[in-house]
């Protein structure tokens, strides 16, 4: 199987089962400088737009990149009430967006599918001048009690390529 094609076949249930980003994203990346008012972000694999929503939330316009259109028309549904979202077919290293479009690309729990070196030079293509690029991801614990240490062993015994994903 394509990992583009990976959630095909369960995009409308994908969302219940993925934990959302917080609000804090947005703050950091702020304070940090790389959000400026008004920011254009591209969101790259951005799956259903769970990863989208904290900016959507603060104003920001999304567009976001997937290549997987079960995916892609769930996220699309789903943000529809947003008027500054917009989704595109495409991947992390051929987004099909013009040069300059972005003060700030993300990828949200995606970047383990990216070809590094090309998905890099699409994104630094992407960002206006002075722009940034952010990999954002939410960490379970995988040990500290017995249901985190038997969830885990159960995902190593039956998860397909879980131990490729894991990371």
């Amino acid at each position: 199987m394509q990992p583009t094609e990976r959630f095909s076949d369960r995009a409308a249930v994908y969302t219940r089962g993925r934990p959302t980003y917080p609000d804090a994203i947005v703050a950091h990346l702020r304070a940090a400088g790389a959000l400026p008012a008004g920011a254009v972000v591209v969101d790259i694999g951005v799956g259903t737009g769970l990863s989208s929503e904290p900016f959507l939330r603060a104003g920001c316009s999304v567009i976001g990149v997937e290549p997987n259109a079960p995916m892609r028309a769930v996220g699309d549904e789903r943000l529809a009430h947003y008027g500054r979202y917009r989704s595109v077919g495409g991947s992390a290293e051929d987004t099909t967006l013009a040069s300059g479009c972005a003060h700030l690309v993300v990828a949200g729990q995606a970047f383990h599918w990216f070809d590094p070196e090309r998905a890099g030079a699409e994104a630094r293509r992407l960002l206006v001048p002075g722009g940034w690029a952010a990999l954002i991801w939410n960490d379970r614990p995988a040990t500290g009690t017995p249901f985190l240490e038997g969830y885990e062993a159960l995902l190593k015994s039956y998860g397909i390529d879980y131990e490729k994903v894991s990371h």
